[in-house]
């Protein structure tokens, strides 16, 4: 499984919900996969995203990474 960088994560949001490239588009310039951009754009619009806004505004919290899961560590 592939993780991206924040910073990919804003930028296929801004090129899906803003400029309204399809996915094919999306995976040309940033190389995510379509999977990966609908599930970015769903957790955005949960985490308060407004691609409505004026001007519509990406926050870290939009777009993070949620922590894995893995294994406890040995104490």
């Amino acid at each position: 499984m592939v993780y991206y960088n924040i910073a990919t994560h804003a930028q296929a949001l801004t090129l899906k919900l803003i400029a309204q490239f399809d996915n094919k588009q999306i995976e040309a310039i940033p190389g995510m996969k379509p999977r990966s951009v609908n599930k970015l754009v769903n957790k955005a619009l949960e985490r308060g995203f407004n691609p409505q806004g004026s001007p519509p505004i990406i926050l870290d919290k939009h777009v993070y990474n949620a922590p894995k899961p893995s294994r406890p560590s040995k104490q």
